[in-house]
């Protein structure tokens, strides 16, 4: 008390307010600072070890378990979500956190990134990451409440279900391409659900109170559809008939913006 007294009259130095600051997150949001930290140890091991050894991440990502995990993550990260959002408990941000960042071995080859490049594509990789872990945490969600719960995890689950169809398209299970109109009529629904839920659990629907809450589909999706469109933009916008074309992921952007504006929609008008 003393101290904090000090500090409010101007007598401490820089360095005891950021002990000060850094003890006061330790101790009021310690699942925060586990994810922060927990969250920074995968990055510097991409960037550290996985980036100069493509043989390490080769193995990793061959591994059966690898690929099993690539197929639940629509399972992992909703149910991450929904168990944080329903019990209000942030630790649970920790369960999905290894899934959501490929435990640090990313799928493509980062060496073959133009330098130039390298910066940019790597914001929008780690707001896409941040997506669903923001939304583990009470202050971006509606803790507690059921219906919410439910919905925020569907559209998390929705959304990285693509790595599961992915996959499947990668092993020829199944042909992504024919699943664009389906994945954008769920999409929709979701995304109505989604809206729906949540004008339903505020007392009043306002700036303020909307904001925090898309916060987490802001990173989510605002760093899913930059990567994908800047990757683009420095392969030089691939047409039909290269290999590197892919027609699901070129209309995505604009399909799942016509999704969501459809149920915002459809939310309001029969508001």
């Amino acid at each position: 008390m003393n101290d904090n007294l000090q500090c409010l009259n101007g007598s401490c130095s820089s360095d005891d307010l950021l002990t000060a600051a850094n003890s006061t997150l330790l101790t009021t949001h310690p699942a925060r600072m586990a994810m922060i930290l927990f969250a920074i140890a995968h990055i510097i091991f991409t960037h550290k070890v996985i980036f100069y050894n493509q043989e390490l991440r080769k193995k990793i990502n061959g591994q059966t378990w690898f690929g099993i995990q690539l197929l639940l993550h629509p399972l992992i990260v909703g149910g991450t979500v929904y168990l944080a959002n329903i019990t209000g408990n942030e630790w649970y941000s920790l369960l999905g956190l290894p899934f959501i960042f490929n435990y640090g071995a990313e799928p493509m080859d980062l060496t073959k990134i133009p330098p130039n490049n390298y910066l940019i594509l790597h914001i929008f990789i780690y707001l896409h990451h941040a997506g669903p872990l923001l939304a583990c945490w009470t202050c971006f969600s509606i803790p507690n409440n059921a219906r919410f719960a439910l919905a925020n995890a569907l559209l998390y689950a929705h959304t990285w279900g693509l790595h599961t169809i992915g996959s499947l398209d990668y092993k020829k299970v199944l042909d992504k391409q024919k699943l664009f109109w389906p994945y954008m009529l769920t999409m929709m629904l979701v995304g109505y659900v989604w809206f729906r839920s949540l004008s339903q659990a505020l007392d009043e629907v306002r700036l303020l109170t909307v904001l925090p809450i898309l916060v987490g589909p802001m990173c989510q999706f605002v760093g899913r559809w930059g990567l994908y469109e800047y990757i683009k933009c420095f392969l030089g916008y691939p047409q039909p008939g290269n290999p590197m074309y892919d027609k699901f992921e070129t209309n995505k952007q604009l399909g799942e913006i016509t999704a969501f504006t459809i149920a915002v929609a459809t939310v309001v008008f029969y508001q």
